[in-house]
């Protein structure tokens, strides 16, 4: 049961696992949790001062033995709320450390002493809350104990606007949306993501590194400033450096910008050329205006790059750029201030709204109503709306396929990373099969069931998470990502009904 109990009416425990041996007195206690890491104690006393208050989430332990009290379980947080009342406490460890113990007790003192009194779990007996104490200390059990968080995890928690954390998610997404079909580099982007995050933060954190590789932030967007063809080796590079377990790339090689200097340099053979730079950056997944202009114009237009134009001649512009050609429409494809227009006079902006234009006829009217709102809400504008409605959208559909028996292997009340694994095995039966699935619904099982299920995460997040605020570009890349999926189950369902 929960009891509440005065500070001085609870004893530390004199047969603590941190003790080699058994104590004599509760001196002697506090004397050894001083001894055994003293700088750690001082700043959990900080925190328990500045926040008067205990970690409410994680109670202490206590047993009564002979008429006492005895902490078995917090008892780093009883001796620090000991020494903030009493800092002579810390004079025999002070004297042993040669450290000011006494005096940085007494500091603290003017800040606060915490609680008077705490809450605590008692348990009937040690061997009672043995189990208890020992998932709490001894790891992660096989996900019985705590199962820390991964870094970018914790950084979906904090969340930390412009952090190099927060910059490396950034372009893991950008370069998922960017390679769809590149299997090798995405499945090197989900290893980096789970073990290298911050190395890759400090990374793209310098503004050479992201000249040179030809990239840049924007708020909370990334640009890519070559297509995406001219950027693939560096960035495969990049991911494939990280990677690796044995003899990649670690955080101490980069650490300093000389390091970062040496990076770029010996990584020449895979930048790209800076002839072909665009004047204009691009959006992730965003088709460029030379792409846009061959689909419009059967392959030939006028490829301008730098301010420099050929025109209709066929010769290169001298900076090692191949590909200048004529335009039937007669508009230059200059990306040095002339605007590019397709046959329809227009450049297609980024997508800003989720699943734009997308119909979805053989659902039911609640669903479509949702997508319809959801293509009135500027992804810009409300970022964290559009993220909660593409999980939204995506599990109403998952479950109707599923009770409509589109689809099977999984029930209306299964998680959604099962109902989406479900669903794409039954769009495709080789999804699970890297050089066999469908390349439409490659990100879209990569994200969901390789790995951490990046995307499941994100998308739970958003809902569940006060923290999970989402980023424009994360919500265009699962946008981007489950687009395919809603269409093809869109289809299977009509078909299914009929």
């Amino acid at each position: 049961m929960v009891i509440n109990e005065a500070v001085s009416g609870l004893l530390l425990d004199e047969r603590n696992p941190r003790f080699r041996e058994q104590v004599n007195g509760q001196d002697e206690a506090v004397t050894v949790l001083l001894l055994d890491a003293a700088d750690k104690l001082v700043n959990l006393a900080h925190d328990i001062a500045t926040q008067n208050s205990l970690n409410p989430t994680d109670l202490p332990v206590v047993v009564e033995e002979d008429g006492e009290l005895v902490v078995i379980e917090g008892n780093r947080r009883l001796a620090a709320l000991k020494l903030l009342r009493n800092p002579a406490l810390a004079t025999a460890a002070a004297a042993e450390l040669d450290e000011p113990l006494v005096g940085k007790f007494k500091t603290l003192q003017q800040i606060g002493v915490g609680p008077d009194s705490i809450d605590a779990f008692q348990a009937d007996s040690r061997e009672a809350a043995r189990h208890w104490i020992k998932l709490r200390h001894t790891g992660e059990n096989d996900g019985v104990g705590v199962v820390g968080w991964k870094s970018w995890q914790t950084n979906n928690y904090r969340r930390r606007r412009g952090s190099q954390a927060d910059r490396a998610t950034m372009f893991c997404e950008a370069v998922e949306v960017d390679f769809p079909d590149d299997t090798e580099l995405l499945s090197n982007v989900v290893a980096v993501r789970q073990n290298r995050l911050t190395t890759l933060g400090r990374l793209v954190a310098d503004p050479d590194v992201r000249r040179d590789f030809g990239f840049q932030f924007d708020e909370d967007a990334v640009l890519f400033d070559y297509e995406t063809d001219d950027l693939r080796a560096g960035v495969s590079r990049i991911f494939s450096d990280l990677a690796l377990t044995a003899n990649g790339v670690s955080v101490t090689d980069i650490k300093s910008k000389d390091q970062r200097r040496q990076y770029v340099a010996d990584r020449s053979e895979v930048l790209p050329n800076r002839a072909n730079r665009l004047s204009t950056p691009r959006r992730p997944g965003e088709k460029s205006s030379l792409d846009l202009l061959d689909e419009n114009d059967g392959g030939t237009s006028t490829d301008v790059r730098g301010g420099v134009s050929s025109v209709g001649s066929g010769v290169g512009n001298g900076a090692g750029s191949a590909g200048n050609r004529t335009s039937t429409s007669g508009e230059l494809n200059n990306r040095g201030g002339i605007s590019v227009k397709g046959r329809n006079g227009k450049t297609p902006p980024p997508e800003n709204v989720i699943f734009k234009s997308l119909k979805m006829p053989h659902l039911n009217p609640r669903i479509r109503e949702l997508l319809d709102m959801s293509h009135k809400i500027n992804i810009v504008d409300a970022a964290p709306v559009s993220g909660i409605l593409v999980r939204v959208l995506l599990e109403l559909t998952v479950t109707e396929a599923i009770a409509c028996g589109a689809v099977t292997g999984a029930t209306e009340g299964d998680s959604l990373k099962k109902k989406v694994r479900q669903a794409l095995l039954t769009l495709d039966r080789n999804c699970e099969n890297p050089s066999k699935r469908d390349k439409s619904l490659e990100m879209a099982w990569t994200r969901t069931q390789d790995g951490d299920a990046l995307a499941v995460q994100s998308l739970n997040a958003f809902v569940h998470n006060i923290h999970g605020n989402a980023a424009p570009s994360e919500v265009r890349a699962l946008s981007q990502t489950f687009r395919p999926v809603l269409e093809r189950l869109d289809q299977l369902i009509g078909s299914h009904v009929k």
